[in-house]
């Protein structure tokens, strides 16, 4: 196919700006149909995964319990290389990467591992895919942006590419999970704009997959972090967050779960706790 690109452009047919915006266009569309999960027997079921830190990971991949996870041969994880691969911790590892806009240099334990295998536990016929596209230190403001020249730029884009990527033949994305918020506690205006930005992502994200309905699980902020002075306004954005009522949107708390020193990050036991938790609210298969 990209043999075909090249003969055009020394045709005239097509320019080089033209073979290069197609080539990122169809470059990840291919990795997806070349490398599908080949042991998955039943329809992926996919769950893409946004926000910010938490969601990247953490936790000590040292701390996780052995064993872990249980059901391994269903768990996939469509990975930042835009490959599919048995899913392992970390998730969102940045190893390969090709959208450098969700690029993190560290990434740990997260919830969506826990969240596969606690699922696929209570659904023994499923087989879970996941799409981490979080990004560390992320603002709502971010999660909006959709510019039309490359959108696998923005956090948005490169997440709505990979969902299309990922959704081949029987695997269909069920669910979006989306934790986020932390960062426009620092921001007064950002913190009081936080629900109008995330109506508009939901809407965007809805939109663009054509599933107007695509249930959406929204983790909100705890009570608050240990150092009040560098995040003054977490409470307005939590408040922001309670007060979302959108059809098709769930929301849990991401309270009372194990911490690092710096009261902000879950640590490993923590985040298989609420990725159990999340798994208990997702959509039936």
């Amino acid at each position: 196919m990209f043999d075909r690109l090249s003969n055009w452009v020394r045709q005239g047919q097509i320019t080089h700006a033209m073979e290069e915006n197609l080539r990122l266009v169809l470059m990840p569309l291919l990795l997806a149909l070349l490398i599908q999960p080949c042991s998955a027997k039943t329809p992926l079921y996919l769950v893409a995964l946004m926000g910010q830190s938490n969601m990247v990971g953490h936790g000590k991949l040292s701390d996780l319990p052995p064993g872990f996870p249980a059901n391994s041969t269903k768990l996939w994880n469509f990975t930042n290389a835009y490959k599919w691969e048995p899913a392992k911790e970390p998730v969102d590892s940045p190893l390969g990467q090709l959208d450098t806009v969700s690029r993190d240099k560290q990434a740990g334990v997260g919830p969506s591992l826990a969240l596969a295998d606690a699922f696929v536990s209570t659904y023994p016929s499923t087989t879970v895919g996941l799409i981490p596209c979080a990004k560390g230190g992320s603002s709502i403001s971010q999660w909006q942006e959709m510019p039309t020249a490359e959108p696998r730029n923005t956090l948005l884009g490169s997440c709505l590419t990979r969902i299309k990527a990922a959704s081949q033949g029987d695997a269909k994305i069920r669910a979006v999970i989306f934790w986020q918020g932390g960062h426009d506690a620092r921001s007064l205006r950002s913190a009081i704009q936080w629900k109008e930005g995330f109506t508009r992502m939901v809407a965007e994200l809805r939109a663009t997959l054509g599933n107007p309905n695509l249930p959406i699980i929204l983790v909100m902020l705890d009570e608050g972090p240990r150092e009040p002075n560098k995040y003054p306004y977490w409470h307005i954005v939590r408040d922001q967050q309670r007060a979302v009522n959108l059809p098709g949107v769930t929301k849990i708390t991401a309270g009372d779960y194990e911490r690092k020193s710096d009261g902000i990050h879950l640590d490993t036991r923590g985040q298989l706790a609420i990725g159990t938790a999340l798994a208990g609210v997702l959509p039936a298969p």
